[in-house]
C-alpha cells in the first residue's frame, strides 16, 4: 500500500511538471519569472545587448533598467506599456533638474532645454524621442536608428542621410539634393538656384548639422547660433525674410538669396550648373507659392473636432 501511494505521488508529481513547463497555446502569454534586483544582461537574458558601438549608459547595469521601465508584479517578466511619446521620461535625464549620479563614469547626459520661443524640429516637438533615437543601443551616431552623418563634411548619398529618409519622416526630401536647379522642391533658393545642392552635394559637402540643430533652435528653421567644427566652435548669423534670408558665418561672408528676385553676392564659388530662370518663371513660381501658402492656411485654421466620450459614442452604435 505504501509502494503504491509512493507510485501515485511520483505520477502527480510527473504531470504536474508537464503543465508547468508545457508550452502555452497559441495566442496566450508565457510567462517569465524573474529576480527584479538581478542584472537584465546576463548570459541568460538579453545577452546581445551592449555590443553595439553606442549603448545607452542607462541600460548597461541591469538595476539601471528599472529607471524606464516599470515592473507591474514583483518577479514577473511583465512591464508597463512605454508611451510613444518619450519627452517625460527622457527629461528625468536630459534636463537641467538633472543631477548625474556618481557611478556614471561617462559624460553627463546632454540637456535639452525647451524655449518657447524656439523653432523645433517636429519629432523633438511632438516628444517623440524614440523616432530617431534607438533607446538601448545602436550602431549609428548618437543612438540614432539610421545612418546620418557624424561630421560636418561628408559625401552626398541617399544612403548617408538614411535617418532623415525614412518613409514616415522626409521621404522624398532627396529630390532637394539631387537638382542644382529648382523652382519647387526647395524654398532655400536664390532665384532658381538651389541652395540646399550648392552646400551639400559634392565630394566635401556640408551635413545638415553644419547649418541645422536636431532639436531645437532660437532662429527660424532650426538654424544653428553655433556649431562645432573639430575643437572649434563657429557661429552663423542667419536672417529670415518674407522671400528669402541672409546668412553670414565663419564659413563665408554675408550672403542673400531671395526665391523671386535674386540677389548677385559677389563671392568667390563653384561653377553653378544650369541655366537661370527668366523673370516671367520666377514671377509664377511667386504666384504659385502664394497659392499654396493660402491653401496650407486654409488646413491649419480648419477646427479639430472634439473627441466624443466612450460613453456616447456607444450610445450611437
Amino acid at each position: 500500500m505504501k509502494i503504491l501511494s509512493i507510485y501515485y505521488l511520483i505520477v502527480i508529481t510527473v504531470v504536474s511538471s508537464v503543465f508547468i513547463f508545457m508550452p502555452y497555446a497559441s495566442g496566450e502569454e508565457k510567462l517569465l519569472y524573474i529576480d527584479t534586483e538581478a542584472s537584465c544582461i546576463s548570459l541568460k537574458c538579453h545577452d546581445t545587448m551592449g555590443k553595439k558601438e553606442y549603448v545607452h549608459v542607462i541600460g548597461v547595469d541591469g538595476a539601471q533598467c528599472k529607471r524606464c521601465h516599470e515592473i507591474i508584479t514583483t518577479g514577473e517578466h511583465r512591464f508597463k506599456d512605454l508611451s510613444l511619446k518619450t519627452e517625460l521620461l527622457c527629461q528625468q535625464c536630459h534636463s537641467k533638474e538633472f543631477t548625474s549620479p556618481p557611478e556614471l563614469k561617462t559624460l553627463p547626459p546632454k540637456v535639452l532645454p525647451i524655449d518657447k520661443e524656439a523653432s523645433t524640429h517636429k519629432p523633438f516637438t511632438d516628444g517623440l524621442c524614440t523616432e530617431c533615437h534607438d533607446a538601448h543601443e545602436s550602431d549609428y551616431y548618437r543612438h540614432l536608428k539610421a545612418e546620418y552623418p557624424a561630421t560636418p563634411y561628408a559625401q552626398y548619398t541617399e544612403s548617408t542621410y538614411g535617418l532623415c529618409f525614412l518613409a514616415k519622416c522626409h521621404k522624398g526630401l532627396e529630390k532637394v539634393f539631387i537638382e542644382p536647379r529648382t523652382l519647387s522642391v526647395t524654398a532655400f533658393r536664390n532665384g532658381n538656384l538651389n541652395l540646399h545642392y550648392r552646400h551639400v552635394n559634392k565630394k566635401k559637402g556640408r551635413t545638415c548639422i553644419v547649418c541645422h540643430d536636431n532639436h531645437y533652435s532660437k532662429s527660424p528653421h532650426i538654424i544653428n547660433e553655433k556649431f562645432k567644427f573639430g575643437n572649434k566652435e563657429l557661429t552663423i548669423t542667419y536672417e529670415k525674410t518674407e522671400s528669402g534670408g541672409s546668412c553670414s558665418s565663419t564659413c563665408h561672408r554675408l550672403a542673400q538669396y531671395d526665391r523671386y528676385e535674386p540677389v548677385l553676392n559677389l563671392m568667390r564659388t563653384t561653377p553653378r550648373p544650369g541655366i537661370d530662370a527668366t523673370a516671367d518663371e520666377l514671377k509664377l513660381s511667386r504666384e504659385r507659392d502664394k497659392k499654396k501658402r493660402k491653401q496650407k492656411s486654409s488646413l491649419d485654421n480648419i477646427p479639430v473636432q472634439p473627441e466624443q466620450p466612450e460613453t456616447e459614442m456607444e450610445e450611437k452604435q
